[in-house]
């Protein structure tokens, strides 16, 4: 018989806990019922956009502030393309349009005063009139019916800057319609279906639509939820098929997907009291924190069977197998809760709350494995001491056993053994010190593409996404709000030349503009029409007769909200310049930012200057600060998770050795994942950064349940080396299987239908079997190499007992 290392204390503790287990049953099934109603009753799976904004960031403080006076940075874009190779100047194609711009207007949270197109009033043309020089609709005359009128109208267009490029495509082949979205104001699958049926309306054998912007990228989304929550339950089923097969009794799916399922309904339960909702992206967070109950609940059942073997008494063998497992699980379950609970140093909302709920989540386990395991053991599973495959669990047969587990354990003992120790070492050092230089110096924040991390390259979004980045002036916009010191600053000649000025830097200076719209480009318009279009007075006035006409003009010819994109109304204190940008990349959007700032500098060092530059607005002012936040925030969490596993072992362990021994397997796996999504080009940003944090905690739960049973072999065993091999043999096993059925599981990701969803599944399946690898053989040795306290105990022994005999 083994002698047991647990303490009197868990013991004890076993022993209240089955004492009371009818109570303690009943008021875990009241928690969990409750949980269930919230859970149907309250949890919302949707996206909020200022929840994946960080609200102290000086972007997004500066967005909030003028967003009511410049409008949404989340702007619809519809592209109507011809396909039988006319241009767009036909009567069909410009009633299209129309149709386009008019059916934006009555979608549902759209803001009206960002709608503009061609064929919508917004959008002017200068000309002169037996009235004088005005500005008029660019469709004055209403929609062009005839070829005759359809050419006239193509001559206003090239006759008027700020047309090409902007609305309609370079090659004339193609137009689009804009539509701003309040974040707080769409329906996401309200506004998916209405855009299908709208741009459905207009297509036919010579036309065909291609939608982007953000609001339609979440919008895709949202669409893909149900499929998501499909693979989502195939994932779940093929655990159980696994488990079961694992074990072979129906005990084995019972008991850890009893303990699985329970912490699951804890943890929603949990979110939708607090009113957190589970944004589309993250649903593969789910798939993370169920690895955790399947882990720790198959290490326990695991234990119990080996105990159950030995002592042929199922009360002693609970009490025994919970007893020993009660340290390492609550070391394992602790640091990993506070560890995903560093997420909330994040500023970002999303994180924030995904922080508590995951956390949430974690600690519930502990409480459904050790607490809920051995009551349903002790209730409802009895398995008979005659039982074949039980007795084959006894230890001194384990290395015998010829199956896939026992031959990979061989496998992976031959690598923690004395020869091999060297060369492990030496390899994990490289790892360490190379790798983590590489990936600290290479890893990308940000996406590389509009939606590119999210939608595959081939879905319609990413190809309407590039038709605007190819045919027109850019994709994105960046805005840069000039902000008067006092009112009327706009109308003064050196504000309107700051403005010329900085449209003509970011066309010039940053990479990747593909044009410029400010209120100059109008004023230098209409100055020209005044002196016959000249193109030499294609400038802004040097007198302020010439301003003041001209401002009445702009005041005259625009209805109310039509100029809102420019200046701010009726006091002309405020004004914007939007570069539109084709390169999406956060090392570009840093460039330019940071360019703007060394300009806004020189700016604002000029004492007579009516305004000040406030960077950056627009959804790369958005993007930027999210990415900005996601930068520092993941090697923050990553040094504070680290930090926090070694403090925690530290106390628990009580050796520095063992501590850091623990740490290396972590970091190594981290490593590996990160260059793997490098090669894989996964991008690293606020939906991915949770699942790469969260996923250092399996390596968490590896090695804490190794470390342990490797400490308990050293006392009972009489060499390190049959410690080492009994450890692999049965908690290492556990370990392989686990790992394997995870990453089977997670498989079913890789046929999402979202891009971001199929990397994170491959993510997640690496971090699987790079942290089952790295503890399996790195913790024994390391344990080898450094010889923590309990290694030193069992080699002395071996060496008393080889110079006894």
């Amino acid at each position: 018989m083994r002698k047991s290392v647990a303490s009197q204390r868990w013991q004890d503790v076993l022993e209240f806990q089955l004492k009371n287990r009818v109570i303690i049953l009943c008021l875990i099934a009241v928690i969990t019922a409750l949980s269930l109603y919230t859970v149907l009753t309250k949890l919302e799976v949707k996206t909020d956009f200022f929840e994946i904004y960080p609200p102290k960031h000086e972007y997004i403080q500066m967005y909030k502030e003028f967003r009511k006076m410049f409008g949404s940075a989340n702007v619809l874009t519809m592209i109507i393309e011809r396909t039988d190779g006319k241009d767009i100047y036909q009567p069909d194609t410009l009633t299209k349009i129309n149709a386009l711009t008019q059916g934006a207007l009555r979608i549902k949270g759209c803001n009206p005063i960002q709608v503009s197109s061609i064929a919508h009033p917004r959008v002017k043309q200068v000309r002169i009139s037996f009235q004088g020089v005005g500005l008029h609709p660019l469709m004055a005359e209403g929609v062009p019916e005839t070829p005759e009128e359809c050419a006239r109208f193509k001559q206003i267009v090239y006759a008027n800057e700020g047309i090409k490029g902007f609305y309609i495509s370079l090659d004339d082949k193609s137009a689009v319609v804009y539509a701003g979205f309040w974040e707080e104001g769409v329906d996401l699958d309200y506004l998916f279906a209405e855009v299908k049926k709208l741009t459905g309306s207009v297509e036919d054998e010579n036309h065909k639509c291609f939608v982007g912007g953000y609001p339609m990228l979440y919008a895709w989304i949202s669409h893909y939820v149900y499929q998501i929550l499909a693979i989502l339950g195939l994932t779940i089923a093929a655990l159980g098929i696994l488990v079961l097969f694992y074990f072979r009794r129906l005990a084995g799916l019972i008991i850890p997907g009893m303990s699985g399922v329970v912490s699951a309904i804890w943890g929603l339960g949990f979110a939708a009291a607090v009113g957190i909702t589970l944004d589309p992206l993250l649903l593969v967070i789910p798939v993370l924190l169920s690895a955790r109950a399947l882990s720790h609940s198959c290490q326990c059942l695991e234990r119990f069977h080996l105990e159950f073997v030995q002592r042929k008494d199922k009360h002693k063998a609970i009490i025994s197998a919970y007893a020993e497992l009660y340290p390492p699980a609550l070391l394992a379950i602790l640091t990993d809760g506070l560890g995903v609970l560093t997420i909330c140093v994040a500023t970002i909302p999303l994180m924030q709350k995904l922080a508590y709920f995951s956390s949430f989540w974690i600690i519930s386990i502990f409480l459904a494995v050790m607490v809920l395991n051995p009551i349903v053991i002790s209730l409802w599973y009895n398995p008979s001491p005659d039982d074949k495959s039980l007795q084959n669990k006894e230890l001194d047969q384990l290395a015998d056993k010829k199956n896939f587990f026992t031959v990979l354990a061989n496998v992976l003992h031959f690598f923690s053994s004395q020869k091999m120790r060297k060369p492990v070492g030496t390899l994990v050092l490289i790892v360490l010190v190379f790798g983590g230089y590489f990936t600290v110096k290479m890893l990308k924040v940000g996406d590389s593409s509009a939606g590119g991390a999210i939608l595959y390259p081939d879905h319609t979004y990413s190809v309407a996404m590039r038709k605007m980045n190819q045919d027109f002036a850019g994709a994105s916009r960046l805005i840069v709000v000039l902000q008067g010191k006092e009112e009327g600053a706009i109308k003064d000649r050196d504000s309107l030349r700051v403005m010329d000025d900085l449209g003509l830097f970011m066309k010039d200076k940053i990479y990747g503009v593909g044009g410029t719209i400010s209120l100059a480009d109008l004023v230098r318009k209409i100055y020209r029409v005044y002196h016959e279009g000249s193109p030499k007075w294609d400038m802004i006035p040097r007198t302020k007769r010439y301003l003041g006409q001209i401002f009445f003009q702009l005041s005259a010819s625009m209805a109310p909200g039509e100029m809102d994109q420019f200046i701010s109304l009726p006091d002309y204190t405020n004004a914007t310049v939007t570069a539109f940008l084709r390169d999406y990349s956060h090392d570009s959007i840093k460039d330019a930012i940071q360019q703007l700032k060394d300009l806004r500098d020189e700016i604002d060092e000029n004492p007579d200057s009516k305004i000040r530059l406030r960077v950056a607005a627009g959804i790369l002012g958005i993007l930027a600060a999210v990415n900005e936040e996601v930068e520092w925030s993941f090697w923050a969490i990553l040094v504070v998770i680290l930090a926090t596993t070694f403090c925690l072992c530290l106390i628990t362990y009580r050796s520095v050795k063992t501590a850091l021994i623990l740490l290396v397997p972590l970091a190594i796996a981290q490593i590996l994942c990160e260059i793997i999504m490098l090669i894989l080009k996964i991008d690293l940003n606020v939906s991915s950064l949770p699942v790469t944090a969260i996923g250092v905690g399996v390596g968490i739960d590896y090695g804490i349940y190794l470390m342990s049973r490797l400490k308990e072999e050293c006392m009972n065993c009489d060499t390190f080396y049959q410690a080492r091999l009994v450890t692999l043999m049965t908690t290492g096993k556990v370990i392989m299987f686990t790992a394997f059925a995870e990453a089977i599981g997670v498989g079913f990701w890789l046929f999402s239908p979202m891009k971001f969803s199929a990397e994170m599944g491959l993510l997640i399946l690496l971090l699987m079997l790079f942290n089952m690898i790295c503890a399996l053989v790195l913790i024994p040795t390391l344990s080898g190499l450094f010889r923590p306290k309990f290694v030193q105990e069992v080699q002395l022994r071996a060496e008393m007992a080889e110079a006894a005999a």
